[in-house]
Order: structure tokens, then sequence, then C-alpha cells
């Protein structure tokens, strides 16, 4: 594919690679969204490729095609509820919220990723509707964004295929809330474009359309000023969404990445080496996402059909980052953090060196922080006893060279390092 100059001058401020990685991080957060609300998979993709294809037709500005790819992608965020007991804590997230509360909650989450400042009121409008009776402000007619409209159009819309096996219900169901849910003019314009070229969707997605439109050129111009790691925040926002999905993991997987950096440094393992395990860390239960809470919450002994399930997660996880291109990498470790040193471990009972070493690495943080935090079945345990079982499992469960580092970092620091993220966590929600 030819190559726009003014791609290669912007190239020059912003890897297309870190471009790229923001990219697939975003889609890969509304897999897990899929996955966490039970969607049919892709779904949120299809709502963004089909809303830029609408927002291109209707000849709306490359910052609305950009909001609604994002917003289509993400529009559903608010679905993964936080914890009920947890509620209380992040009221910055639950005030003024009643019933129909996740666009709100969507709205809130997406504006702590950089760049994505346009796209949480599109998320907070999504379910307005054209005569008033939306939620959660019940604006009405023009006050509601288009691109909030179309998103919420497109929402409807491929909810109902999922459902349904016969496309012309979801074309009626339209047709039946024009001049209610809908503008009328928007409804009939949808109508005339499907009349004369298919949706877009990840099936049939049009390459040649898409660099025409010059959205990615935009994209690198849009990111080329941000003074922040916008793929590390993204991550992160990542992890926390990931860990609301189970009540007794709330920063699971933020700690998992802080120790398992504490511990590369100890090992002195190369940079991007020590990057690496730090993002698998952060994404390595993202296949729990798909599993039902009653499981993950169980507090009386698992079945063996349930423990099966959550045997799975990795498997999953590994699913998940393998379609991601910039990410790959980091998906053999996602996969192989159960696995045991002497081979006794899940999905592949492979063993030693077998296991990328920073799959090793986040096996030992993991089972720490797993250990010292509450579970449904059980209270805390403390630092003296999981590193005791730690040390005791050397060889068998774990790698002997990364317990020893594991156990050359005093608990203070692990405390320290662990309140230091809570107390991030919690001053970038407000």
């Amino acid at each position: 594919m030819k190559q726009d100059m003014s791609n290669l001058t912007i190239s020059r401020f912003i890897r297309g690679n870190e471009r790229r990685k923001f990219k697939d991080i975003i889609k890969f957060l509304a897999m897990v969204i899929d996955l966490a609300a039970g969607h049919r998979l892709q779904n949120n993709y299809r709502v963004a490729l089909s809303g830029v294809q609408f927002a291109a037709e209707l000849e709306l500005p490359l910052e609305s095609m950009r909001n609604i790819f994002y917003g289509g992608l993400l529009h559903d965020i608010g679905e993964v509820a936080l914890p009920t007991d947890l509620q209380e804590k992040y009221s910055q997230y639950t005030q003024e919220v009643k019933g129909n509360n996740h666009t709100i909650i969507g709205s809130r989450i997406v504006s702590l990723i950089p760049t994505l400042d346009g796209v949480t009121q599109i998320i907070r409008w999504h379910h307005e509707a054209w005569d008033g009776t939306g939620y959660p402000d019940k604006i009405k007619g023009n006050e509601i964004p288009i691109e909030a409209s179309i998103i919420g159009l497109f929402d409807s819309f491929y909810f109902i295929r999922s459902k349904e096996k016969d496309e012309k219900i979801a074309w009626e169901y339209l047709k039946s809330v024009s001049g209610k849910k809908f503008s009328p003019e928007l409804i009939n314009s949808l109508f005339k474009m499907a009349s004369q070229t298919e949706l877009w969707s990840p099936e049939n997605f049009d390459e040649d359309a898409w660099t025409s439109l010059g959205f990615d050129i935009y994209e690198l111009a849009k990111l080329q000023d941000v003074d922040k790691n916008y793929v590390e925040i993204a991550l992160n926002v990542i992890a926390q969404v990931i860990d609301a999905k189970h009540k007794y993991t709330h920063g699971h997987s933020r700690r998992v990445m802080i120790l398992s950096s504490l511990i590369a440094d100890k090992m002195g393992l190369d940079k991007n080496i020590k990057t690496m395990i730090e993002q698998s860390a952060l994404l390595h239960d993202s296949g729990k996402v798909s599993i039902p809470r009653e499981i993950l919450d169980k507090t009386t002994t698992l079945t063996d059909e349930e423990y099966n399930i959550i045997k799975s997660h990795p498997v999953t996880s590994y699913a998940l980052i393998q379609n991601f291109t910039t990410l790959q990498d980091v998906a053999p470790l996602a996969r192989y953090h159960h696995e045991r040193y002497d081979g006794k471990g899940y999905p592949d009972k492979i063993s030693h060196e077998q296991i990328p070493l920073g799959a090793r690495v986040v096996a030992v943080a993991d089972t720490y922080d797993a250990m010292t935090s509450s579970r449904a079945y059980r209270n805390a345990l403390s630092d003296k006893y999981a590193r005791h079982e730690i040390k005791r499992y050397s060889g068998k469960m774990f790698d002997p060279e990364v317990v020893e580092a594991f156990l050359e970092i005093p608990e203070h620091q692990i405390k320290l390092s662990f309140d230091l993220i809570n107390t991030t966590q919690s001053i970038s929600m407000t």
C-alpha cells in the first residue's frame, strides 16, 4: 500500500507501531467488553465500523468519525459493572446514577484514556432518544450529538441481529422507532445507504475505502502531542475492567504487574523483556471475563466442571491477545502463567525452560497476590506465610531463580508499591 507523504511527516513525531498498539489495545478492550457483557464476539467492532461508514456517507468530519470509531468499540464498557462492595468507594462513578447507569459509568471510564475526551459524551448519550424518553439525561432531538445517535442506532441494530436469524427483523425494528428513538432523517439516510452498499463489518472490511478517509493519518496527528504514555494508561484501564468482573480481584492485575516488574528488576532483565512482562501481567486474567460471576465468587468447593471452566481462562486470554499483531509477543506469557515448573500445571503441562521466562515471573507474582488478598472462601494470608509457601514450592511450581529474586524484595517495598497503585488509581478516577 502506498504511503502518503503526510503520514511519513507525522511518523517523525510518533512511531507508527505505537499508534497501531494503541488502536489494538482499544480493540482488545472492545472484545473484553463483548465477552464480559455476553455479546456476540466483535459486536462492538461491528458498531464501530458501520458507524464510521455511515458517518462518511453523511460527510461528517474526521473528528466525528474518530469519536464514532472509538465510541462504537467502547460504548458498552459500563456494562462491566464494578463489584457491589466497591460502588460506594467509587462514588465518582455511581453518584447521580439510578436505574440504567452503564452509560454514565462507561463515559467516566473512557475519560481516563488520553485522546478519547470527545468520546465520553457520545458514550453517555448513546441511549438518549429523539423523543426525549431515553437515558440518562432525557435530552431530545438535535440536543443529542449525531455521533451518539449513530452509535445508538447501530448498537440497536446489531443487538437485534445477534438475537434474530432474520436480518429483516432488525430493519423493521429501526422503522418502528423512527421519530421515537431515532431521527427520521437519520433512519432514512441509513436505509438509503444500506440499499446501495453492504454494511462494513469485520468480515467484509473495505481496507481501500478506509484508507481513502484519511482516518489513520488523522489518528497519528491526534496522538503526536500526547505527553503521556497512552499505551500504558489504556492497558491499566483494561486491567481495571478485567478485575471489575470479580469482586475479590479489584486491583489484582495491577498489583501482579508491579510485583512482576520488581522481580524483573531484581533479575536484571532487559527493559524490553520487562515491558513485555508488565503488559502480560496486566492482561493475564482477561479470559476470566467470560466466566460467570457465580463461579468466580463461589464460597463452597468448586465442582470438577466449574474448576475446568476456571482453568480455561489462560487459553481464552491467549486467544484474545493473539488477535492483535502488536500484542502477540505478550500472548504466550498470558497462556502459560498457570504452568508449573515441574510440568504439572495447565493448560499444556509444559515445564522448566519450555515455559517463557515472563510467564514464570508472572506466576510467582500472581500467586503472591492471590494468597495475600481476601477471597470468597478465606481471608487474606500474611506476607510471611505466602513467602514460606512460594519458597516451599520452588523447583516444583516455580522457577527457583524467580523465587530467589522474589524473596530478595522486602515486604515493606511490596506494600509501599501496592499502596501507591491504590492511591494513583483513586486519583486517576476522580
